[in-house]
């Protein structure tokens, strides 16, 4: 009895030692080693045990209990290892889509970095993200990942009801064909498929559209499910960023006028910054003496130079300290953002580059390609001066702002460094009266 005991004993240990073994990578080293040694031990005491090198004292029985103990133990921990290794998995595909909609400046590329997360990350055949029109009450495809024309056209008839119940219920729907789900359509049956989840996206009150994924065989679990929904979250962030970008494009100049001023709402220390910009650009411009025209474009350059910050979040915007250097990653993408949305603006293309280079330096130390001297564009030039005031006399959650004469003073000493000093040198010839009431106005320009 007792050999057989003993072999019951051997066999356990061998099997935790393989598996102790093979999740040692996943264990932290202590852990592991410590079990591999004490399993070692074991296996070695039993092996001369049977053999009649060793005779042990203890009882077989209580070896084995504490053989199933260990190996019970190995299986707990294994499997503990590796939802961990599932959970680290998930938060560093949030925190890459989180770092995908801070520093994508195109709609396309935002989506893709997200497509490409989700493809990773969720075990399914196929996704596809769907946009709602409230206006119209029609839906679209937005995205898609290895579904067909034909999917898509069948989950989005309104005869077939899945994805209009979603939007309409405002929920998360599961449904399982091997559960016998009287909701699950014959046209997915047909299809071969068995999973069908489905998350509303919504912005507050605003339905911005659906997220489904189809699977032909896997079942979810309710910890996937939380996966999958805070996955949702971030595409809805996604979503409202892109559709924001979209309608901005769209719009005419005095209705990105009135967005500008929505935006610079976020960060109440910037309220007006923009107005007094494309005002200081325009009365700088007249003195080198450029035509109607480029007095209209500056104007509007000045106006629409930050639009981009409309990407940056709030928390970064606001923050009352200095920015740190990640912060600062985000923060200087804000100008590359801004020329891609101005890009396509009715009769405004000229300003693109003015705006993309506003942020460039003299001596080349500027953001974002480093240019240098008249590489730099002369309405860049323009804008980065009169930025440059309105950011110094204004004041931050940092620090107060300074008066008229030291905000000058700073601009005479960075002549030749930051600002082109020909420029600089008509910009100085500004009234100071000119100024002072510039700064204290906050009507929108006629």
């Amino acid at each position: 009895m007792d050999r057989i005991i003993l072999f019951i004993s051997l066999f356990i240990q061998g099997i935790a030692f393989f598996i102790a073994l093979f999740y040692l990578r996943r264990m932290p080293k202590f852990v592991g080693i410590f079990i591999l040694i004490l399993l070692s031990f074991m296996l070695l005491r039993g092996v001369l045990n049977l053999t009649g090198f060793f005779k042990a004292e203890i009882s077989e029985i209580l070896v084995l209990l504490v053989s199933i103990f260990i190996f019970l133990a190995i299986i707990g921990a294994s499997n503990l290892y590796k939802e961990f290794d599932r959970m680290l998995k998930v938060l560093k595909g949030l925190w890459e889509i989180d770092r995908v909609i801070l520093s994508g400046l195109t709609p396309r590329s935002i989506m893709g970095g997200i497509k490409k997360t989700m493809v990773e990350l969720i075990d399914c055949d196929g996704f596809g993200i769907y946009t709602y029109n409230q206006a119209k009450n029609a839906l679209s495809l937005y995205e898609n990942y290895n579904l067909d024309d034909e999917i898509h056209k069948g989950i989005m008839e309104k005869e077939n009801g899945i994805l209009w119940k979603i939007i309409r219920e405002r929920k998360y729907t599961m449904l399982s064909n091997s559960r016998n789900d009287n909701n699950f359509s014959d046209f997915l049956k047909s299809k071969n498929y068995s999973t069908l989840i489905g998350l509303p996206l919504i912005q507050k009150s605003n339905t911005l559209g659906a997220l489904v994924f189809l699977s032909h065989k896997k079942s979810y679990s309710r910890k996937e499910i939380q996966y999958i929904e805070g996955i949702g979250r971030q595409v809805v962030i996604a979503l409202d960023k892109i559709q924001t970008i979209e309608r901005i494009k769209e719009m005419d100049i005095e209705i990105v006028f009135a967005l500008v001023q929505a935006i610079e709402t976020r960060d109440p220390s910037t309220k007006g910054h923009s107005l007094q910009v494309a005002n200081i650009a325009v009365e700088l411009t007249k003195i080198f003496g450029h035509s109607e025209r480029e007095l209209e474009l500056v104007r509007y350059a000045g106006l629409l130079h930050d639009v981009g910050k409309i990407a940056v979040p709030e928390a970064i915007l606001n923050k009352p300290s200095s920015l740190n250097e990640e912060e600062w990653k985000v923060m200087r993408k804000h100008p590359v953002i801004s020329a891609e949305i101005v890009k396509p603006i009715k009769d405004l293309g000229e300003i693109e580059k003015w705006i993309f280079y506003h942020h460039e330096r003299w001596d080349g130390t500027g953001y974002p390609e480093g240019l240098k001297g008249r590489e730099i564009p002369f309405f860049s030039r323009i804008l980065a001066i009169c930025d440059t005031y309105s950011a110094m006399v204004s004041d931050r959650p940092y620090r107060k702002g300074l008066t008229d004469e030291s905000a000058r003073e700073e601009i005479k000493n960075y002549s030749g460094k930051q600002f082109d000093p020909e420029i600089v040198e008509m910009f100085l010839t500004l009234s100071k009266e000119f100024l002072k009431r510039l700064i204290e106005k906050t009507d929108a320009p006629s």
